[in-house]
């Protein structure tokens, strides 16, 4: 500078470097897109007009299309919340992840473990303000809560669904208050949830929109309690129950979508603000859901499923000016290839992820679809993707768009392209190919060889279809032709929902059986089976005593389960109670419940699940 300039005329100098300075670090911030990741619950594969459904009001959603991309075979990473959103966070597998089945909403249990890379810390690492808004579900201690995992700013419910106006989580007692901010427990009574989430997230973009910010904005709808505002309940009054009020949700969700693209408007930053939008899954045929409401259109399938209509769902990517306007891609892609596209779109490194970056599918729809192969696990359900090729292993659908045979449709093969219905089972028509997927799953390192079906075991028993007296009562949903179907000397798949295992919630198993006549018993044997993801275990312990009289009974034969099996393993374990020159007419076998989910367990100290099928006579 100068020496000789006057004093003002090197104030103007110094007070324009600064300006610049400033102008530059801004216009610097400002090619860093804002990121806002919408992501619903249990919202069904076609249930968006733009999706083709016609009987929803969606404009706010549809416009979000067309000004953008959607995706015509996107799909969830699992059917199921918790494994989608850890998924959705990590770019990663759920098993990879840490969490393929649902995290508590106890307060004090762990979800995703809080070493696993979430979208929030990578962007928070490049500069970026972090908030969520909306439901969690991946945890719920500190260090898995929001807070712990990448987040400046979060407010909603950590639990798996909350009343919209109470805020308390009903699924099961005790009833618990679940409404957070950054951490710390707040109340809102009588405040419609969807209302505060709208508020909360137009609260934080207006308060980040000078430098570049993430809102993962978590809608907890569809889901239920179905609690749409009386404006939607009168819209859709004509519409068919349990339609109406799903129906209902899904305008109340569109709404909301519509006043965050309004201040993003209002703000003058929408062109420089990356949208997406995605369900989480497809929609809930749960009692709870009075048993459907959603639509999977021509798929088959919905919510825990890996038929299409579980895992297929809507997706959207939108940001004018940079991502082409009005048009659809029809290349596979997965809620794991989110996390990458959008370091992408940040001009960030894209870390080691399994998802992959589907910028340059969006930017030109000749680019082949990023992934050659995909699998999924939840539960006993396993499914692969291979081109046009897929294969189901156990497969279920909860729709009951069709028959399911245990033995013959165990494995499911179908060609996407021929036949997305997946109606009809190819296995038996292509074994080459069926051979082929079967392979390309069990390389997948969280494949068990017990993956693999196998035919029901026939067991032959002096007690088939002899009387069967049950003290306690099966669930509802897991009563197998009123108990008959302990005795049919035929055991249950692996899978807990094939109609032959009967599920007892913290209930013991306590059965008398009358043989008829007095018979000389050399063994029984229990049928049991064990799904941690799903809080089902093997019991504590089996018990055998007799009687030939149905009073006077002997003193029981006990066989401690957990030092026969390791509990940790899914599979079938059969208890053989063997005893020598045992006589009697009436047996009484208990199988004892461990009542509460064990302490190594995510679930810990809730109902743990027992399931019994074919209890064997020799």
């Amino acid at each position: 500078m100068d020496p000789k300039l006057p004093g003002q005329q090197i104030i103007r100098c110094l007070l324009l470097f600064f300006c610049t300075t400033i102008l530059f670090a801004r216009f610097a911030f400002s090619q860093q897109p804002n990121v806002i990741l919408i992501f619903t619950d249990d919202q069904g594969s076609i249930d968006l007009n733009c999706y083709g459904s016609t009987d929803l009001h969606t404009p706010h959603i549809d416009r979000l299309a067309e000004e953008g991309i959607k995706f015509t075979q996107f799909y969830a990473a699992a059917p199921l919340c918790s494994p989608s959103r850890a998924a959705l966070m990590t770019g990663l597998n759920p098993h990879a992840a840490g969490l393929p089945g649902n995290a508590s909403s106890f307060k004090g249990n762990a979800g995703m473990p809080s070493e696993k890379v979430t979208i929030a810390e990578a962007l928070k690492t490049a500069g970026y303000v972090t908030g969520h808004v909306g439901k969690w579900h991946l945890g719920f201690t500190p260090e898995t809560m929001p807070n712990g995992q990448g987040f400046d700013y979060s407010f909603g419910h950590m639990g798996g669904c909350i009343d919209n106006y109470s805020h308390f989580f009903y699924w099961n007692g005790p009833n618990r208050h679940d409404l957070y901010e950054n951490g710390e427990e707040v109340w809102a009574d009588g405040k419609y949830f969807p209302d505060l989430m709208a508020e909360k997230a137009d609260e934080f973009v207006r308060n980040n929109r000078n430098k570049p910010f993430f809102l993962y904005y978590a809608i907890n709808l569809p889901h239920y309690p179905v609690q749409p505002t009386e404006k939607w309940r009168k819209y859709y009054k004509d519409l068919p129950h349990p339609r109406s009020g799903y129906a209902g949700f899904i305008s109340v969700i569109d709404e909301r979508v519509g006043q965050l693209m309004k201040t993003l408007d209002e703000l003058g930053i929408r062109e420089n603000t990356l949208i997406i939008f995605q369900s989480d899954h497809g929609h809930s045929m749960e009692v709870r859901n009075f048993g459907g409401g959603g639509n999977a259109g021509p798929f088959r399938g919905a919510k825990t499923s890996l038929f299409e209509g579980g895992i297929r769902v809507p997706a959207i990517i939108s940001m004018p000016g940079t991502i082409p306007q009005g048009e659809e891609r029809d290349q596979m892609t997965l809620g794991v290839d989110w996390f990458p596209t959008i370091l992408d779109y940040c001009g960030l490194a894209r870390g080691a992820v399994e998802g992959k970056s589907i910028k340059p599918i969006i930017e030109d729809p000749s680019t082949p679809g990023q992934h050659e192969v995909f699998r999924w696990k939840q539960g006993v359900s396993w499914a692969v993707r291979k081109g046009d090729w897929k294969l189901l292993g156990y497969p279920r659908d909860p729709a009951n768009k069709a028959p399911l045979d245990p033995d013959e449709d165990a494995l499911f093969l179908v060609n996407i392209k021929e036949d997305h219905t997946e109606m009809t089972n190819l296995a038996s028509k292509y074994p080459e190919k069926l051979q082929e997927l079967q392979d390309a799953y069990m390389e997948w390192e969280f494949a068990d060889p017990d993956d693999l079906p196998e035919k029901r075991i026939t067991m032959t028993s002096i007690a088939k279809d002899k009387s069967i007296e049950l003290v306690n009562q099966p669930h509802k949903n897991y009563f197998a032709n009123g108990g008959s179907s302990l005795l049919d000397e035929k055991l249950g798949t692996r899978m807990y929902r094939d109609g032959f295992w009967l599920g007892f919630e913290q209930e013991d198993l306590v059965a008398t059986i009358d043989l008829g006549n007095t018979e000389q018993i050399k063994e029984v044997i229990i049928g049991t089976l064990q799904d941690p993801e799903v809080w089902i275990f093997f019991p504590e312990y089996a018990e055998l005593s007799w009687s030939n009289d149905g009073m006077n009974y002997s003193d029981p034969i006990r066989i401690n389960v957990n030092e026969l099996e390791d509990k940790s393993r899914k599979s079938i374990l059969r208890i053989t109670i063997a005893e020598e020159n045992v006589y009697g007419r009436y047996l009484n076998v208990k199988a004892k419940n461990i009542e509460k989910c064990p302490e190594w367990h995510t679930a810990r100290g809730q109902k743990a699940w027992l399931f019994i099928d074919e209890i064997t006579v020799r």
